[in-house]
């Protein structure tokens, strides 16, 4: 059985490295496709980013490992089966280019190599529906009207169509509250240090939004195209450690989860295995399963390749960097907002519809909706598909005795 957990632990992290350049493009796509970074350096900084985020926290790796299925009825065939059908799946979209979900591709095997394994009783259904099919629809819409927002402000403060009295009060008002929050430095410190990371990076988000206002107003065209270049690296950047925030902690969930199939199944510990590699309890993600999904995630996104790329780039609308700093920026809150929740959201949905919201502020048909209900095709197919792809291998399984 030890050797079993020890295939499962390599596979999850096998599934890791998958998700990593089948998602590289949700970080990327747009500051490659506008021309900001080459793909190469664009990959490589996205690869460390992803390392970073993935290592802020474990509330989403909680949820994937005790949230659809109780670790007591769950073997390591049925681990196993999951992220093969997952990895399967993965792969497949990949080589045609489709920016499917690798989360939902996630929960989709788990759900159908569960159902397999113990029969359809023994999936928490009720979580599948409120963790993953109402964020399927929520989270892309929240990222497409906050697109939508973000890039008709700034075009309206790009344009001058705000009166610059307007603008004026107000900055000065937000830079007031913050004048006066520094000048507390006390209650200021406190509310920092209880703050968690993805807070201050949405306040460093904000203080950097406060400085492009008046750069931006009634600029030249060349002008904007050029702030709005410098603009899309920190939008990027913070896209990058938003998608390892989210996705690097599924495949932690479900090595957790095999380890704790494990203990729960009643098997003893090899004595050369040290006490820390187990989990002390469903809620408790060792350090090592964190490091090692982190530097996975990290490594596949930095070996990202160029199909789902020109995809999410050029196909759905031709992207500039204004539109690419809106679309990245909308993604990233929206990314980092379900972290914090402890909810596994699809980083390429999310992104996916905020790369729509900026193409609709600026005309309907700028989308080519024709890609895009393809890709909205692949969302809705991504569960039942990796669901079956991983009953089918849990089948297989089980006739080799796994």
């Amino acid at each position: 059985m030890v050797s079993l957990l020890i295939a499962v632990v390599v596979m999850a992290i096998i599934f890791d490295y998958i998700n990593g350049f089948h998602d590289a493009a949700n970080a990327i796509a747009t500051v490659v496709s506008t021309g900001v970074l080459p793909i190469r350096t664009a990959v490589f900084l996205a690869g460390i980013l992803n390392f970073v985020g993935a290592v802020t926290g474990t509330a989403v790796a909680k949820t994937i490992a005790s949230g659809f299925a109780d670790p007591a009825i769950v073997t390591q065939g049925v681990v196993l089966a999951a992220l093969i059908g997952a990895s399967v799946w993965n792969l497949i979209t990949w080589w045609f280019g489709i920016p499917s979900s690798s989360s939902h591709a996630l929960v989709g095997g788990l759900a159908g190599a569960v159902t397999a394994h113990a029969g359809m009783s023994a999936f928490k259904w009720n979580a599948l529906v409120q963790k993953v099919l109402v964020p399927l629809v929520a989270s892309p819409t929240i990222g497409f009207v906050v697109a939508f927002l973000v890039m008709v402000g700034l075009v309206w403060i790009a344009r001058g169509h705000w009166r610059r009295s307007t603008l004026a009060v107000l900055v000065l008002g937000i830079f007031l509250v913050l004048g006066v929050a520094v000048w507390n430095g006390e209650a200021l410190g406190k509310a920092l240090a209880a703050s968690t990371l993805e807070t201050r990076i949405v306040l460093a988000l904000g203080v950097a939004f406060l400085i492009a206002v008046p750069v931006l107003y009634g600029a030249r065209p060349n002008v904007v195209h050029a702030h709005s270049r410098r603009l899309q690296l920190l939008s990027a950047g913070m896209m990058a450690f938003s998608h390892g925030s989210n996705d690097a902690q599924k495949s932690m969930g479900i090595i957790t989860l095999a380890l704790m199939a494990f203990v729960s199944t009643g098997h003893a510990t090899p004595e050369w295995m040290p006490a820390w590699v187990m989990p002390s309890s469903v809620e408790h993600v060792p350090t090592w399963v964190i490091i090692a999904c982190a530097l996975a995630i990290g490594l596949g996104t930095a070996a990202g390749g160029t199909r789902i790329i020109k995809t999410m780039g050029t196909k759905i609308i031709r992207i500039t960097p204004l539109q690419g700093f809106a679309a990245e920026t909308a993604g990233a809150l929206t990314i980092l907002g379900a972290s914090h929740l402890g909810i596994p959201v699809s980083t390429t949905h999310i992104i996916n519809g905020s790369i729509m919201g900026v193409g609709a502020s600026k005309r309907v048909s700028a989308v080519r909706w024709g890609v895009a209900t393809n890709i909205l095709i692949a969302w809705v197919v991504t569960l039942p598909f990796s669901a079956g792809l991983a009953w089918l291998t849990m089948q297989l399984l089980a006739l080799l005795g796994a």
